[in-house]
């Protein structure tokens, strides 16, 4: 692959803060690289220290692989312009950190590219990252990232969504619960420190308790009566902190509702949603 031009590259929108920008393998391979303009096409070429900028989609028809490496927002378009700017049959499109999966529609899999998804997982430093795609391009971004000494997460078809709520849940909805945890424990009369010590070891105590039972780990019964105690007081709590009141209740009922109702359903499914393979981490 390395004798001829294998590789396009299609830019917006930072690509030098994305990954692809520290894959030396991967940037080797590079020839077209398209922006939203050739002064920016130069720009992020010139940023990579990879490939040359074109003015034109054409340029890309040379290529085995097109990677697209642009803001959410922007991927409808910028699909729908590659897909009727070249023949895309037989081609393997890769989109960087987008959030869609690999079987969405789009004009890609119209013009009858074979598209796929990489993204790197947050906080693991840029060592593991996941995929989904057809098993035979999910094969090359395996070769491509063993070269590049990280290991990738192969998602199961159409589980991608899967992975994005997960990532959600620990991102983004844990956080007002350590939150609310740290300052209830705050107005009770704690220090910052000692309630971040507290949240913090009995939170790494909970995700050990996960690792090792699974569902299991959560008690029912010991939640029911915190649950009952809570409730007692619940006015009162509601007075002094409304947020961290309606938290605690949303929190309960949405513990029960997954462990004891979708755990059992989920249970009929696959038993596994990816599988490791490449360099480690």
């Amino acid at each position: 692959m390395k004798d001829r031009i294998s590789a396009g590259l299609v830019g917006a929108g930072g690509v030098n803060r994305s990954f692809l920008a520290r894959m030396p393998a991967l940037l080797e391979r590079i020839g077209p690289v398209k922006g939203s303009s050739l002064r920016v096409s130069r720009r992020i070429s010139n940023g990579l220290r990879s490939g040359f900028g074109v003015a034109d989609y054409a340029d890309f028809s040379t290529c085995n692989i097109i990677w697209l490496a642009v803001p959410e927002p922007s991927l409808d378009a910028i699909e729908a312009e590659l897909a009727s700017a070249v023949s895309l049959r037989g081609k393997i499109v890769v989109r960087s950190d987008a959030m869609r999966d690999s079987f969405s529609p789009s004009p890609l899999r119209t013009a009858g590219a074979r598209v796929a998804t990489l993204n790197c997982v947050p906080e693991m430093g840029e060592r593991i990252f996941v995929a989904d795609g057809p098993p035979d391009v999910l094969a090359e971004l395996r070769k491509l990232l063993v070269v590049e000494r990280r290991k990738l997460i192969e998602l199961n078809p159409a589980a991608k969504p899967l992975y994005v709520c997960g990532m959600h849940l620990t991102a983004d909805l844990l956080l007002p619960l350590i939150a609310g945890a740290v300052e209830g424990l705050r107005a009770a009369g704690f220090s910052r420190e000692e309630a971040t010590r507290v949240v913090e070891t009995m939170g790494s105590r909970a995700l050990r308790s996960y690792v090792k039972a699974g569902p299991k780990a959560w008690k029912r019964l010991s939640a029911e009566r915190s649950h009952r105690a809570i409730m007692r007081d619940f006015e009162a709590i509601r007075l002094m902190d409304p947020k961290l009141a309606g938290l605690a209740e949303d929190g309960y009922r949405s513990a029960v509702r997954y462990f004891t109702g979708t755990s059992r359903k989920r249970s009929t499914g696959p038993r596994t949603l990816f599988k490791v393979t490449g360099g480690s981490a």
